[in-house]
């Protein structure tokens, strides 16, 4: 199988969910969450959306299809199908979706998606991204080499570098359809709760039994109170779930990712993370770059989100030149999610000049200070080079973002004699 079927099931517009007799979800794709606002872990019977057929169907382990009730008149058709393994199989569709298909397949002019297709995330593509960077191609390749040698894995990286889409990538280079992806967000709750959550409670299953044979994803693990360090630590010891469950049988080996924004080996030495916990969980380290470090991804990365915007709109969205060439050299302090978000910013203000200006001057805001890592080598660290080269930058950046050396000199707030005498 040239890509595992369970990355498959996760790009799907369609929902899908697995179910054990109970009710109990145990995997779920994307949609179906956003479908159904329900996680891993939840009762469907709990569910408001299900009614008494779906616990009458669970109960006689039939075939059923339900019609959900979505707000706006929406409707989605739900199909339970029992299977030969005990559990139970669910496939949801949405209707506006599959007459949005069906108009778009006959040339319609119907253009606009309806919110659940519009409102999906792009998800990436690797494939290429490690072709145009390959900075990013060491650290995916990395990974490869970890996960498929069984180690574990730390992904370290700043807030928006896409952790989580990294998790779920080489997740994929190593799963089947039938192996899990389960996410268990480590700041989410109390220690208590977060516990029961990743460990269970009153006989029932938690997030680490139902990643059963698949991947465990600790998003947030620096966040992980000192009470769940303890028990986590056991459990990952001995590989097997330490308190007992109604389910049967020893849960199948875990692969276990986890993810943090965080100077993790710092806390450690100020007493806040377990170093024992830390050195099981961090066997490979990964650290994801910032965008601005990449910034061969930006115009591919740009591309991508500007043509899941212009699925909202019924005429697509054409972004100037002068603005690409401004996202170039923008520093992104909130990587790649920042990017998602001015693309969309853009497709809302292009309608209006001085909302574009607005934007645009939003992104010509001086960059946050550098981090030590981003300036030079201390041994070449010369403070007057390094402001002539950075006037020099703006500089060079306002001209091609207002077309001439005058309207440069304005933008900036000095006069053109200035301006001339910095760019000989």
């Amino acid at each position: 199988m040239a890509e595992p079927a369970r990355n498959t099931v996760s790009h799907l517009e369609d929902g899908v969910l697995v179910l054990d007799r109970t009710g109990a979800v145990l995997i779920t794709n994307q949609s179906a969450e956003r479908m159904l606002d329900i996680a891993v872990g939840a009762s469907v019977r709990d569910h408001p959306k299900f009614g008494e057929v779906l616990s009458d169907a669970l109960a006689e382990g039939r075939r059923a299809d339900l019609s959900l009730a979505r707000p706006h008149g929406r409707d989605l058709i739900a199909s339970l199908r029992p299977g030969e393994d005990g559990l139970v199989h669910v496939h949801i569709r949405d209707l506006d979706m599959l007459d949005y298909l069906r108009d778009r397949a006959r040339g319609s002019a119907r253009t606009v998606a309806p919110g659940h297709l519009s409102s999906n995330r792009t998800r990436p593509d690797f494939a290429l991204q490690r072709r145009l960077s390959p900075a990013l191609h060491r650290v995916l390749s990395r990974g490869e080499r970890a996960v498929q040698q069984g180690a574990r894995v730390l992904i370290t990286g700043e807030s928006g570098v896409g952790k989580s889409e990294i998790a779920m990538f080489l997740h994929s280079t190593v799963a089947d359809g039938r192996d899990p992806f389960v996410t268990c967000n480590c700041a989410m709750s109390s220690g208590e709760d977060l516990a029961a959550a990743l460990f269970g409670r009153d006989g029932k299953p938690g997030l680490a039994a139902a990643a059963s044979g698949g991947t465990l994803f600790l998003d947030e693990i620096a966040e992980l109170p000192q009470s769940v360090q303890v028990q986590l630590l056991g459990y990952l010891e001995d590989g097997r779930q330490p308190w007992p469950t109604e389910a049967a049988g020893a849960p199948a080996p875990i692969r276990v990712i986890g993810a943090t924004g965080a100077n993790l080996l710092q806390l450690v030495h100020e007493g806040k993370f377990r170093t024992d916990l830390y050195y099981r969980l961090s066997v490979v380290e990964l650290s994801v770059p910032a965008l601005r470090r990449m910034p061969e991804l930006i115009g591919h990365l740009t591309d991508r989100f500007l043509q899941t915007a212009n699925m909202r709109r019924a005429t697509p969205a054409v972004l100037p030149q002068r603005f690409r060439d401004l996202l170039m050299d923008y520093a992104f302090p909130g990587n790649i999610r920042e990017l998602v978000n001015i693309i969309q910013k853009a497709t809302i203000f292009i309608e209006d000049a001085e909302d574009m200006e607005e934007l645009i001057a939003d992104l010509l805001r001086p960059h946050p200070a550098p981090s030590e890592d981003d300036l030079p080598n201390a041994a070449t660290l010369d403070l007057k080079t390094e402001v002539r080269r950075f006037e020099k930058v703006m500089i060079d950046k306002a001209i091609r973002i207002h077309g001439s050396k005058r309207q440069a000199a304005k933008a900036l707030g000095v006069d053109i004699g200035t301006i001339v005498r910095k760019t000989a």
